[in-house]
């Protein structure tokens, strides 16, 4: 009777997977709006491809896997597991990710509110989605080697370097609002705990021009281009000028690529610094409600998309499940909130990104090592490069296009 009970439970669930985000989270969670939660979904989703990648490189998971009886193809199994773990599984897993989210991106091209056809497909048909995610996952598995590592390699590291520029407007965006918290705060109280923070953080000065410009602002993109470059001298190949990653950590820059039924550990301290910022950056987007109309355009959630508050409630009675304690605000019905293409391209590159900072940004080389490369230096210190220039420019700009507004 408890077997039927759990599963006419379960079944209840079904419609949910088929129906819209809030259906799945908003029985557990607090009243939210249906843009937020989709958002929240699709970065928990990601979130479990990097755990299951993370497993992957786990030593001794292969000899775990051939414990299985009839599982491996060396006990007259079906499934060669020697696939199934180290940095190419991450790779094949990142890529059948990032074919996911790509492919939703190229669809949700030019959707301007939740009326469109295609917005039922971004906030429903969870089950749908996730299962052809998995279909796309297992089926890289099956594409034959060749040079398919090396081209994604330089793919993964191409889209990584795009994805740490967002982190980086990302940061801009977080330390904006940051800072208005704050000033509201010093305003509105009479505590002066408000004034001897942000001058803990301080080390430039306000510029008069562009008020948004803070003090806290420069320190949040200081410390992070200080990460980039340290990030980016662990990847160095030169054994000398590297004895902090490759001799005191006890890695090799030409390292031997692991026999059958090994594996190689790649939790660097800059890789797992890199998880976090990852996350931090995939959450705070997914729950971001932000009124910087320059970080807007950045992001394209410009007014050309007709976009609307995230707090606005609908005044055409847009609430789902309304007499249920729990509900969601369909907030997309006269506009989107945000850009769904660029949402899903930005899940796009943070596959990548992740791919990349999980296997330390070494490359395999035909002659089974595990190399760390020039070109993953440059691609870090050139990303550091930029998010400065960018940053100065968002200092200076209002003095040099005084006939535009930056507010």
């Amino acid at each position: 009777m408890g077997s039927v009970l759990g599963l006419c439970s379960m079944a209840s669930w079904i419609p949910c997977l088929c129906g819209s985000a809030p259906c799945l989270l908003c029985r557990c969670c607090p009243s939210g709006n249906n843009s937020t939660v989709t958002r929240l979904i699709y970065a928990l989703f990601l979130l479990v491809g990097v755990c299951v990648a993370c497993v992957m490189l786990i030593p001794g998971m292969e000899e775990q896997l051939n414990k299985i009886p009839g599982f491996c193809e060396n006990e007259k199994g079906v499934v060669p597991c020697n696939i199934l773990v180290g940095y190419k599984a991450v790779y094949r897993l990142c890529f059948g990710l990032a074919m996911f989210y790509l492919l939703l991106s190229l669809l949700m091209i030019k959707v301007k509110s939740s009326s469109d056809p295609r917005a039922a497909v971004h906030n429903g048909f969870w089950f749908f989605k996730f299962a052809a995610a998995i279909a796309i996952i297992i089926g890289a598995f099956f594409i034959p080697e060749g040079t398919f590592t090396t081209v994604w390699f330089y793919v993964g590291m191409a889209g990584a370097f795009c994805f740490i520029l967002i982190q980086l407007v990302l940061l801009i965006d977080f330390a904006h609002s940051w800072n208005e918290s704050w000033v509201e705060k010093m305003e509105e109280g009479n505590s002066r705990c408000w004034y001897a923070d942000p001058l803990f953080f301080c080390i430039l000065k306000i510029m008069e021009s562009q008020p948004r410009s803070g003090l806290l602002q420069s320190s949040v993109i200081t410390v992070y281009t200080m990460y980039l470059t340290w990030s980016a001298m662990t990847n160095e190949p030169e054994t000398n000028c590297n004895p902090s990653l490759l001799s005191i950590i006890g890695y090799n820059t030409t390292r031997t690529a692991p026999k059958d039924g090994q594996s190689v550990q790649w939790w660097h301290a800059q890789g797992i610094i890199g998880l976090i910022l990852f996350l931090l950056c995939v959450f705070y987007s997914s729950i971001r409600t932000s009124n910087n109309s320059q970080v807007n355009k950045l992001t394209l959630t410009s007014d050309e998309s007709t976009l609307i508050e995230d707090g606005g409630a609908r005044s055409d009675g847009s609430l789902e499940d309304g007499d249920d304690a729990h509900r969601a605000v369909d907030n997309e019905r006269d506009g989107v909130t945000y850009s769904y293409s660029f949402f899903h391209f930005m899940l796009f590159l943070a596959s990548l990104y992740i791919m990349m900072t999980l296997t330390n940004w070494y490359r395999y080389e035909p002659s089974r090592e595990m190399k760390s490369q020039w070109t993953a230096v440059w691609v870090k210190i050139s990303s550091s490069w930029i998010g400065i220039v960018l940053y100065v420019w968002t200092l200076v700009a209002p003095l040099v296009l005084t006939n535009r507004d930056f507010d």
